[in-house]
């Protein structure tokens, strides 16, 4: 995700937590997240506000942590949360003023007219790591081409949950292997790594669980090979973006200047509202619509009837309005890892670690195991990154090992795993975006969860491990000298 995000503070705090009590403030974080979700079905915003209602207390009571400090984290992750939320608004102002001005609608009707239903799935992911690896943002590339691609596949009867996990694996592989995505910059960043070394030395991990993605999805698109090309939901889908829509090449003018913008290096912001001003004018001049109209599509999104539901579920969507309760959920996450932060228990977990990896690869693995608890807890990885990077990447150096090994470490078991956490900023966006949830695509996106497997492995194995001279050695056994 290309972001200007201001980068987590890495300053450790100065409480000394027992490591019993951090991980019972661990647990209780976790326990009321999935006891709110998974039994009482609650609404997820609530869930992560009763938890950081039950975690304060805690730390309140049992680790001495006055108010005033619990409160000054909550200030610190709202405002860190400030430029992705911003950001989130104006993503749905520009679906909005997409679908109106028939930019969407177009890539989904030339989508449905030229795409096999058998490669669609394969050519669906790697158009998407195209997109995102070009622009370095997952969240455009979900909110626009995503968009369009899921209804392409309502219109060829493929299902949506492996539309799903294509959209994301395809966008996420960008955000974590492009240099101009922020996720990729605050990852080297965090422990001094140099990005290019840093982007290399994750091929390790990226390729394989890639290349699983691309042969699950190509197994997949087998049972379309007969086509489904002439159904009637294919049939009444392009009929009514027909004669909804003027359909025209020039409708993916805007698109094309988002990408332009993006690949010159301009910031999102900008670049987003000029997407939004080029389709106000598509909408207006092509459309044949009124500047009242677009303006209300821009806020509360497309919302014209066509008289058929499946189209009109279809394309109305969008509007800053469509955003307001992912806006919500993404400050109920900064305020639910205020608590755990101020009681210090990550620095705790981590000095603990230190006493059981006795070798270099018991280290790695320990890490590959802590980081995507301590996310599930601090929910963005802004935060993990430079206060994960400024504790164990020095034990990283002890060890021989080189810090550019926990950096992908980080984006195997961060980046690219975002998208599994529905009460993260990834989940919740892919949610509002996509309209369905990672319960429903998980098994659709190997790379998420291939990537840890394929770090561990190599822990184990020693290939692909960096030594801080410099050399790459196989196997990794021996015990660390301290």
């Amino acid at each position: 995700m290309k972001l200007s995000t201001p980068v987590a503070n890495g300053n450790t705090s100065e409480n000394n937590v027992s490591v019993k009590l951090a991980l019972s403030m661990v647990a209780i974080a976790l326990l009321t997240v999935i006891a709110g979700k998974l039994f009482l079905r609650i609404d997820t915003t609530l869930v992560l506000f009763l938890s950081a209602t039950f975690v304060s207390c805690a730390t309140i009571l049992f680790c001495g942590i006055s108010w005033n400090k619990i409160e000054a984290e909550i200030a610190v992750g709202v405002r860190q949360m400030g430029v992705p939320v911003i950001i989130l608004m104006e993503i749905g102002m520009l679906v909005g003023a997409w679908m109106i001005s028939g930019t969407i609608p177009t890539i989904m009707y030339y989508g449905m007219v030229m795409l096999n239903p058998q490669y669609f799935l394969v050519l669906t992911c790697i158009s998407c790591s195209i997109m995102s690896v070009a622009s370095g943002t997952s969240w455009g590339t979900l909110s626009t081409l995503g968009v369009a691609l899921m209804g392409v596949a309502l219109g060829m009867g493929i299902p949506l949950p492996y539309v799903a996990g294509a959209i994301v694996v395809g966008s996420f592989f960008g955000d974590k292997m492009s240099p101009l995505s922020d996720s990729t910059i605050v990852a080297a960043a965090s422990c001094n790594v140099d990005l290019r070394e840093h982007v290399i030395h994750m091929l390790y991990t990226t390729v394989p669980g890639y290349i699983i993605s691309l042969v699950l999805y190509l197994v997949l698109g087998f049972q379309f090979s007969g086509g489904t090309m002439q159904s009637e939901e294919y049939s009444i889908i392009l009929t009514s973006l027909q004669q909804n829509f003027t359909i025209n090449p020039i409708m993916v003018i805007p698109p094309i200047i988002v990408l332009v913008l993006i690949l010159m290096k301009k910031p999102c912001l900008p670049t987003f509202a000029a997407g939004i001003i080029a389709a106000v004018i598509l909408a207006m001049v092509f459309q044949g619509r009124e500047f009242v109209e677009v303006t209300k599509a821009i806020v509360a999104g497309y919302t014209d009837k066509t008289g058929i539901a499946l189209v009109d579920k279809l394309l109305n969507r969008g509007g800053l309005n469509s955003m307001l309760s992912t806006v919500g959920l993404v400050l109920a996450a900064a305020v639910f890892g205020a608590p755990i932060k101020a009681a210090g228990v990550a620095e705790a977990i981590f000095k603990e670690i230190r006493k059981f990896a006795k070798t270099p690869t018991q280290l790695m693995i320990l890490c590959t195991i802590m980081h995507p608890i301590f996310i599930l807890i601090a929910v963005t990885y802004y935060v993990t990154y430079p206060v994960m990077g400024e504790l164990v990447g020095p034990v990283y150096e002890e060890y021989g090992l080189h810090k550019k090994n926990l950096t992908r470490t980080f984006e195997d078991t961060g980046t690219i795993s975002a998208p599994l956490i529905p009460w993260g900023m990834a989940g919740a966006f892919i949610a509002s975006t996509l309209n369905i949830g990672p319960a429903e695509y998980w098994m659709y996106m190997p790379l998420a969860w291939m990537c840890a497997l394929t770090g561990i492995v190599l822990a184990i194995t020693g290939i692909g491990v960096a030594r801080t001279d410099g050399t790459m050695v196989t196997p990794l056994i021996h015990r660390h000298k301290k």
